[in-house]
């Protein structure tokens, strides 16, 4: 049987896992570990350092920096997702066919990218916070 690898886009450095759409990234990572998938993490490094630990459950471990400033908070896209963008990044997803998985709307600066066309992408919303107030309107 083939080995199943799977690219992971996250928003930050998974670890410490301590704090929201981060502890979800992590405990994905263990549980798809535990369950053999090859994963080859991507993450955004802005607020917290390189995070040794994470090589335990990932094949490899990629880190990009977060472009701030004016350029960014300019563009047309959410700041969010235009200060998430690196060349790098989209060299390393198209290196292979894997599956590329977007953690959060952070973190999706390429899903539509030509360039993967026929390519399996998921992008996975967290906080979906308006749905927690319609019970309440």
């Amino acid at each position: 049987m083939p080995d199943k690898h799977l690219h992971i886009v996250s928003f930050s450095i998974p670890f410490p896992a301590n704090y929201g759409g981060i502890i979800d990234v992590f405990y994905k990572l263990k549980a798809l570990h535990k369950a053999g998938i090859k994963i080859h993490l991507h993450c955004f490094q802005y607020d917290r350092p390189e995070a040794t630990e994470l090589k335990t459950y990932c094949e490899s471990v990629n880190y990009y920096p977060r472009k701030t400033g004016l350029a960014a908070q300019l563009a047309l896209k959410p700041y969010i997702v235009e200060s998430r963008q690196s060349e790098t990044l989209l060299k390393n997803l198209l290196a292979d066919d894997y599956p590329v998985l977007f953690e959060g709307l952070h973190s999706c600066y390429y899903i539509n990218n030509k360039a993967f066309k026929g390519r399996t992408l998921i992008y996975r919303e967290s906080n979906l916070e308006h749905y927690y107030y319609f019970n309440f309107i």
